[in-house]
């Protein structure tokens, strides 16, 4: 039963976290990036220097965060689990190693996202978080590939 409840919890930790960093791709266009789209940037009214200051923080973050390749990243990892719930004995260490490694990427991004919403004033703020709303309900109303919505309810007909 602990090794279940284990490999569970170490399972959902890295499908959470390895989602976090993938985005959706193209379609995820209000991660801390967007702001450097000239679209996002008018909209928001942002400033020559707000504009260069967003860009430099953004910069510093992927030079110490290199994105990579997410698939490949997830597969790693994917196989880095899988080698430890196999082992006759669980390595609580290799466990906390590979979810730390996550918990620093994702505490990076936080302070990222921290660290841009000073570049904005409170107007500029307010307004993203309704794109940000916007574009989140968008997304989960458009059909996927499947044909239902991705909100993961069919589309009623």
């Amino acid at each position: 039963m602990k090794k279940t409840l284990t490999t569970l919890a170490l399972t959902s930790a890295l499908v959470l976290t390895t989602a976090a960093y993938a985005g959706n791709g193209p379609r995820d266009m209000m991660g801390p990036a967007a702001l450097l789209n000239d679209r996002v940037a008018e909209r928001l009214a942002l400033t020559d220097d707000q504009q260069v200051r967003i860009s430099e923080l953004i910069e510093l973050h992927r030079s110490q965060y290199p994105q990579g390749d997410a698939k490949e990243a997830f597969a790693q990892k994917r196989e880095a689990m899988d080698a430890l719930m196999t082992e006759p004995e669980f390595d609580e260490s290799a466990a906390r190693a590979l979810l730390s490694e996550d918990t620093e990427r994702r505490l990076a991004g936080m302070k990222l996202r921290h660290d841009l919403a000073q570049v904005l004033t409170d107007g500029q703020r307010e307004k993203l978080e309704k794109m940000r709303e916007r574009q989140h309900k968008k997304g989960r109303n458009s059909k996927g590939r499947d044909g239902e919505r991705r909100g993961g309810k069919p589309e009623r007909y």
